[in-house]
């Protein structure tokens, strides 16, 4: 008895270490990420040929955009960041009937704050557009200053959104857009993925300046001009990803309809279709797609200049790209339109260089 007696404290002493290894394994955290700041650009270089416009036969310009972006990330899941546009073109103004952006400019277009805490995601100050959604209903190129909250469930199959955004447009917009979203996704990204997202829009326009009404139908009260009809916008976009052999290939769909507009006017619709994939050297992308917008299914204040008319047209545009040099490519389009009150074709080509951020 007097032998084992002597073990008993070497034995307390070997389990409390046992005890405080245990307890450290437990416990012990991996370092969190270190702040760092982080650099990123884009370029576009663009050459613009649109022929058989009715007031003048044809047009030709070149437009030059350069958007560095600083950002700061103090912890893993929070980002500080700010964007700055550098825009040339070689007309000296830019025409607010067509294009969402001006021809010669030095501005900071982009601030934020996005958090990530778990799985939500929390975004304030300007952005891009946070929800699922095509430029037949926004335009990359314009900014949504406001607030973005987003949820996503565990298994990435479900993402619930909110948004508000305040006066987007250039020239001193008042407008008050309110946006929620539903988002299911068929699962990690394989052989086939599906994507389908329903939205509700209302739009508060206030204080647009005229020529952004674009084609959307006008109303003249009291010497002002505005909109005739509201627009409260219900968004329906299906996307379908799948492979061919080594090709990804994405078919887009998108549907439109504006409640608060009458039949004939409240409808729009889009089909895409794109295969290819850029980024490296020599990889190429082709896309065809579709567009029929009745003539106030949507706020064409907002959406996609690349078509030249914004709303009241069909048209069809082809596009073929391909990679030169790592994030860089080459890009020509061709795009045909008609009026939807009109015969004749509008036919516009563009050439562009492209550094991708």
């Amino acid at each position: 008895m007097r032998g084992a007696a002597r073990f008993l404290p070497l034995l307390a002493a070997t389990s409390l270490i046992a005890v405080s290894a245990k307890a450290q394994d437990q416990y012990f955290e991996e370092p969190s990420a270190k702040p760092k700041f982080t650099l990123n650009w884009d370029f576009l270089a663009r050459y613009d040929d649109v022929q058989h416009i009715f007031q003048y036969e044809s047009l030709q310009r070149g437009r030059f955009q350069l958007r560095p972006e600083v950002g700061f990330e103090p912890t893993s899941n929070l980002r500080i960041a700010v964007r700055a546009i550098f825009d040339y073109s070689t007309e000296k103004d830019s025409d607010p009937f067509v294009d969402n952006y001006i021809a010669r400019e030095a501005a900071i277009e982009r601030y934020y704050v996005l958090w990530k805490p778990g799985q939500f995601a929390l975004r304030g100050g300007a952005f891009g557009m946070p929800l699922f959604a095509t430029q037949m209903l926004w335009d990359r190129d314009i900014q949504t200053p406001g607030v973005a909250g987003a949820w996503e469930s565990s298994d990435g199959a479900w993402t619930l959104a909110a948004a508000w955004f305040y006066g987007p447009q250039h020239d001193h917009d008042h407008s008050q857009i309110f946006a929620g979203q539903a988002v299911w996704r068929s699962g990690e990204l394989g052989p086939f993925r599906l994507e389908a997202g329903a939205a509700y829009w209302s739009f508060d326009l206030r204080n647009l300046r005229t020529l952004y009404i674009r084609e959307n139908t006008p109303e003249i009260v009291d010497g002002s001009t505005g909109y005739l009809y509201g627009y409260h916008v219900a968004d329906l976009l299906v996307r379908m990803r799948f492979r061919l052999g080594t090709v990804p290939f994405l078919v887009s769909l998108d549907g439109i309809r504006n409640f608060s507009a009458p039949d004939g006017k409240r409808l729009a619709f889009e089909g895409a279709l794109v295969a290819g994939q850029l980024g490296t050297p020599w990889s190429w992308q082709a896309s065809y797609a579709y567009q029929y917008v009745e003539r106030d299914a949507l706020v064409g204040a907002y959406n996609s200049d690349d078509w030249w008319w914004h709303t009241w047209f069909e048209g069809h545009r082809i596009t073929l790209a391909l990679t030169v040099l790592p994030q860089v490519y080459i890009q020509g389009s061709v795009s045909f339109n008609r009026r939807l009150d009109q015969s004749y074709w509008l036919n516009r080509y563009m050439v562009d260089l492209v550094k991708m951020f």
